[in-house]
Parts: structure tokens; sequence; C-alpha cells
């Protein structure tokens, strides 16, 4: 009996995953565990069905699992503690073991099926092979994890600690000289009380990591500069940054199902605008707006790509995911009100384009460019023969 027909039969929770980590098999101890279907399961990514977190919030499936990993490197993995989404949108705790499984003589183009066992479970126990890397997550609230564990930064006495590693983040394998750090930090300070001051953090940094584990120092001392080592961290706004463009470079290809799954692996890591914890720091504020506009790019290339796949009621959730952020976007109205017109909605199209035009002509004192009145009237048209649907 293969693999795939003994999890089919498991009452355990367990499911196999190909090599790219979609999901060849779903045992039905793991639909009654999370509510999902075989028939909704087999094919999709496993973080688009798991959706686990680490108990201090920070996302753990996705561009930036662990578990697939420790398995390309060949060595099976457990994660003792995360946060699991129910299909119903609750979420639990859980506890993940990865077992490797490859048959002596794999066929010629045979994917190797992961068979990945998880349970409820409130007990923690020592991974089976513990993933060491730092990970920094600056996409809305500034937080660190290492080995599968959330670090208590906000509890940090120094606090000018974390903006020091913060402005090392935005300049990641690039050596930061001592003077462009106290300027940025202690700008009313003079120099040597700075150069104190700075010795005093940066070594009061490097304590902190050490307490939590961290083995190898990430920051590495350059003569009269330090420098945040992008080797041996991952950061979310890199990560994110590198999916979105490869959904654009896939999009140019015409392979919307691989871009599709790049936008939404970034869209699982944009919890918010960078260093969004410092609105006002000033060092930050090019960077935040930089990826801001990445985001962007991202929503309108996720609804281009589910439009070209016809799923155009998730295209129109995509465009009013942007236009909530930022109303003036009258590229992603257009895209909404044509997505709309495609599903027979045009009464929360036209709802649609009435508020945006009290806004634009309330806050911006803007009107609508000639292409986006041609899709609404086309709208309009469309929708004649429904009375209640235009006023």
């Amino acid at each position: 009996m293969d693999l795939v027909d003994t999890l089919d039969k498991l009452s355990d929770a367990a499911f196999a995953l190909d090599e790219d980590a979609r999901i060849v098999s779903w045992s039905p101890g793991a639909e009654a565990l999370l509510g999902h279907s075989a028939k909704s399961a087999i094919g999709a990514f496993c973080s688009e069905i798991l959706q686990g977190v680490y108990p201090s919030g920070e996302p753990m499936c996705g561009p930036m699992c662990e578990t697939m990993d420790c398995l390309r490197m060949e060595k099976n993995h457990s994660v003792d503690a995360c946060l699991l989404r129910h299909k119903d949108g609750y979420v639990f705790p859980a506890r993940i073991i990865s077992v490797l499984t490859k048959p002596d003589h794999d066929p010629p183009g045979t994917k190797r099926a992961t068979a990945v066992l998880f349970m409820q479970s409130t007990e923690t126990a020592a991974p089976i092979f513990p993933y060491r890397q730092l990970k920094l997550f600056t996409l809305g609230h500034f937080s660190l994890v290492y080995s599968g564990k959330g670090m208590a930064v906000d509890n940090w006495k120094r606090k000018q600690a974390l903006t020091v590693l913060k402005y090392l983040v935005g300049r990641v394998n690039h050596p930061v000289h001592r003077d462009e750090l106290i300027k940025a930090i202690w700008p009313e300070t003079e120099s040597n009380r700075g150069w104190d001051r700075l010795k005093v953090t940066i070594s009061f940094l490097r304590s902190q990591l050490q307490q939590s584990g961290v083995a190898i120092d990430p920051v590495l001392t350059l003569d009269h500069s330090y420098m945040l080592r992008g080797d041996i961290v991952w950061i979310d706004s890199v990560e994110f940054e590198k999916l979105v463009t490869a959904g654009n470079r896939h999009m140019q290809d015409k392979r919307m199902d691989e871009a599709l799954a790049c936008f939404k692996d970034a869209d699982r890591l944009y919890r918010g605008d960078f260093l969004e914890d410092d609105p006002l720091i000033g060092w930050c504020i090019r960077e935040r707006e930089r990826l801001r506009e990445c985001y962007f790019d991202m929503l309108a290339g996720m609804a281009e790509c589910q439009a070209a796949k016809g799923d155009h009621r998730a295209a129109a959730q995509s465009c009013q995911r942007a236009l909530y952020r930022d109303q003036s976007r009258e590229s992603f109205l257009r895209s909404l009100i044509d997505s709309l017109g495609k599903i027979d909605q045009s009464a929360w199209g036209k709802s649609q384009h009435d508020i945006w035009r009290r806004i634009q002509g309330k806050e911006f004192e803007m009107v609508p460019k000639p292409e986006y009145i041609k899709i609404y009237e086309e709208l309009i048209r469309a929708s004649k023969d429904d009375p209640e649907a235009i006023e």
C-alpha cells in the first residue's frame, strides 16, 4: 500500500505534500481537525490550508516555512507549538511533526512525497531538528523569531537597541558607519558621547540575542561600521519584494497560476507598513513608501491574475482592499467596476463609484479620467434592464 492509500484511511490528522508544498493526500483525521475536505485540500498549497502562525503571532506558513526548508535538507522536523486555522475561521494550538518519506528507488519523474503529521496539543517538546535562523518581521509590528519562538523585544530595557537593529535592517548587507548611526539615533548628542552610547547599545543588542539562543552574531563589525548579515538572517520585507518580483515575472510569461501563488505568499507577509510602530522616524519613511507601492503592485497583479482565471469576485475583493488603503487609486476602481460588471453586481459597482466620487470631490477635488468614465458607462448600459441597480 503506498503513502496516499495509507493516508486516505488514516484516522489521525495527516497529509502528504510534494516538493512544491502542494497537498497530494489528505486524511479523514485532517478533515475532522481542520474542516477542509480532501477534495478542497488536495492540489492546494499547504500554507493556504493550514495558515499557521507562531504563538507570538508572526506568520509561519508560506515562503518562511521552516518545515519545507528542513525537508529540502532531508531532515525531519517538528514545530512544538503553533496556531492553525480551522475552515470556520477559529484558530487552535497544535504541534506539527514532519516525516520525510522516500522510496528506495524513485521512478523517473516521480515527485517525492512528504508526510506531515499534526495534532492538537498544549504540550511542548524538543524539536526533532531545531531550525535555527533569526527571522526579522518588519512589515507591521516589529518582532524577532528564533528557533520557532518569538522574542519578547517589547520588554527590552534599552529600546535604542531595537532602533539600531531596525536601522541596520533597512541597509542589510551594507556597512553603516558609526557616525551615521549616531546621527540617526542620537542627533543632538556630541560625537564622543554618542560613540559611547552606541558601543553600549550594540553590546546590549548582542547580549539579548545570545540570551535568546542566537549562536551566530548577525551584526558584523567592520572598522568603524556595523553591518547586518543578510546571509544568516531572514527579513520579511526582503522576501516580500522577491515574491512580488517573481510574480510579475511569471505574469510576463503568462504563467498566471505561478504568479498568483507568489502574490498570495507575498500577501501573507504584508501584515502592515514597514516599521509602522515608528511612523515619525524620518529615515524609514522612504523605505516604507517604496514597499507600500510594492504592495499595491502586488494587489494589482493579484487582481489581474484572478480576473484572467475567471474569478472576478476575488479580483473585485483585491481591488477593494487596495481602495481601503488608498481611496485615490483610480486604477483599482476601474478594475473593480469592470470585475463587478462581469459578475452581475452592477448595484454594488454603482455604490462603490458613488462613494469614490464623493471622497475624491471632497478631499482631492479630482474628477474621473475619461477611460474610467467609459468603463462606468458600459456598466450602466449593461444594467439598463435592472431598474433597482441604477437610479
